[in-house]
This record gives C-alpha cells, sequence and structure tokens, in this order.
C-alpha cells in the first residue's frame, strides 16, 4: 500500500514539474541556451512518470489499493 500511496503522491509531483518546465518552452526563443536543459528535465521527468506508472499497476494487480499518506510517514515505515 505504501508503494501505492508514494507512486501517486510523486506523480502529482511530476505534474507539476512537466507542466512548469512545459509554460517555460513555450515562452522561450528556438535558440535560448535554457533549451536543452529543460528538454533534459522533461525527458527525466517523464521517465519517472513512465515508472511511477508501474508501480502503480504492479499494486493494482496485486489488490493494493492507493491510500491517502503524506511522504513522510511512507518513508518512516
Amino acid at each position: 500500500m505504501a508503494a501505492a500511496a508514494l507512486a501517486h503522491d510523486f506523480n502529482n509531483e511530476l505534474t507539476v514539474i512537466l507542466s512548469s518546465v512545459s509554460s517555460a518552452m513555450a515562452t522561450l526563443e528556438p535558440g535560448h541556451p535554457a533549451r536543452p536543459a529543460l528538454l533534459d528535465l522533461e525527458g527525466a521527468a517523464r521517465r519517472c512518470a513512465y515508472k511511477c506508472s508501474h508501480t502503480l499497476a504492479f499494486s493494482l494487480r496485486h489488490g493494493i489499493r492507493p491510500a491517502r499518506a503524506s511522504l513522510a510517514a511512507v518513508l518512516e515505515l
């Protein structure tokens, strides 16, 4: 259950990161020096989201349902 809760919480944070990167990319000129770093950040966040998705799918296949929990509480387990 802890893995599913953590994956949901982490996925929420990744949504914020990906949204912010998308907004920043939309405002930058094509040759802006920050673009490569933002593309790297976007790729890393998408890979993390993919891993979260697989963690959630694993949890659901094994009969585990997500529960509301703080990240601090999960890490203390």
